[in-house]
């Protein structure tokens, strides 16, 4: 059997594991830029526990909390701005999927004075600044992964940037503290996106063996945790939000490799127009994928399932019972049509199982859509 796996992130769980290892951080440079939004660092207390690992290791640092939801060519572009103005030599990235993205993307345009916001979708001469990623949510991935997602100013898009520089020399997690702010509706966005990464990557053309463990390994911490929190006004315990950051790292170390497939690049329609958190844009999409890729790949279903102790019914209707709420927009067969061809050049159709051309993505959006 052939197949590849890569992953030179080193990643660190638990309580404390920032202030504990703070000499990590001093092995990377001398000065620091925080790469931030305006609010879940500091809520979340890991903006102090990265500030005062710092001042241990007495390197000066600057916050730069400009970046918002579905971050911007231009926000990162400023953050490599002024990481250039501050003489950094390295960041780290606080946050959602959102800052840690954003922070990869800093470090590429502050290592590269001459590159335009939108070039950095071309390619890039001079290797990113090192980077550390501290995650707050359970979901992205980003912490393990090689991916930033950007959304062009100009078209309102989004679109990958994926570079061996990318990775992040350290990522922190501690998730009974860092995530344990967040708000029932985000903590179960975030955990639908990263049980999209694991189902989308478990199903990938591109996918081999240690891509499908690892992505069976988060379906069975994300399920079980969701499933405790399905009853309205729950919120995950301690445990619950341990599994839920493993999980996501889990699904991460999934989709690193082979990438994922229809439910995200379909999911951004959603999110860029229609302000669908990005999670749960993508679970709006997850079931129909799941009834595709059955169909088309009768082993690999039957061999999760009876990993997972579900069947693909039950598996469909938990994952739609988080997205019922959604007011989706209607379209008419003509506006649909018109949407396909975004997909033409979409390696995501590619990755999914079969041939998922135009006619089967019209008959999702019609499923989704219009009944």
């Amino acid at each position: 059997m052939d197949f590849g796996f890569y992953m030179p992130a080193r990643v660190l769980v638990g309580d404390g594991v920032v202030r504990e290892n703070a000499a990590l951080l001093g092995q990377l440079g001398s000065r620091c830029l925080l790469v931030t939004g305006k609010n879940s660092a500091r809520l979340s207390g890991a903006l102090d526990d990265v500030a005062a690992a710092l001042d241990h290791q007495g390197i000066p640092w600057q916050v730069f909390d400009g970046i918002g939801q579905n971050p911007l060519l231009s926000s990162c572009h400023a953050a490599g701005l002024a990481a250039r103005e501050f003489g950094a030599d390295f960041l780290v990235g606080i946050g959602g999927g959102s800052p840690l993205d954003a922070a990869k993307a800093a470090a590429v345009y502050a290592a590269n004075p001459e590159l335009a916001p939108r070039e950095i979708y071309s390619g890039h001469q001079k290797p990113a600044l090192p980077l550390a990623l501290v995650g707050t949510t359970s979901g992205t991935g980003s912490e393990v992964t090689k991916v930033s997602v950007l959304t062009d100013d100009k078209t309102g898009r989004k679109k990958g940037v994926a570079t061996p520089d990318l990775y992040a020399r350290v990522s922190f997690g501690d998730p009974k503290r860092y995530t344990a702010t967040l708000s029932r509706r985000f903590t179960i966005s975030t955990a639908l996106d990263a049980v999209a990464h694991a189902v989308e990557s478990y199903f990938a053309k591109t996918a081999g063996p240690i891509d499908r463990a690892c992505a069976v390994e988060a379906l069975l911490l994300l399920i079980p945790a969701l499933r405790a929190i399905q009853e309205p006004d729950t919120l995950p315990d301690g445990e619950g939000r341990q599994k839920l950051y493993l999980g996501s790292i889990y699904a991460g170390l999934a989709f690193n490799g082979p990438g994922l497939c229809f439910p995200h690049a379909m999911g951004y329609l959603l999110s860029e127009q229609y302000g669908v958190p990005h999670g749960e844009a993508c679970g709006v999409f997850l079931p129909q994928f799941i009834e595709t890729a059955t169909r088309e790949e009768a082993q690999l279903s039957s061999r999760l399932f009876a990993r997972l102790g579900v069947r693909k019914q039950e598996l469909c209707a938990f994952i739609a019972g988080f997205t019922a709420g959604l007011s989706l927009p209607r379209f008419t067969g003509e506006e649909l049509e018109a949407l396909l061809p975004r997909w033409d050049s979409s390696p995501n159709m590619d990755r999914t199982p079969g041939e998922f051309n135009r006619e089967k993505r019209l008959a999702v959006l019609k499923k989704i859509f219009q009944e």
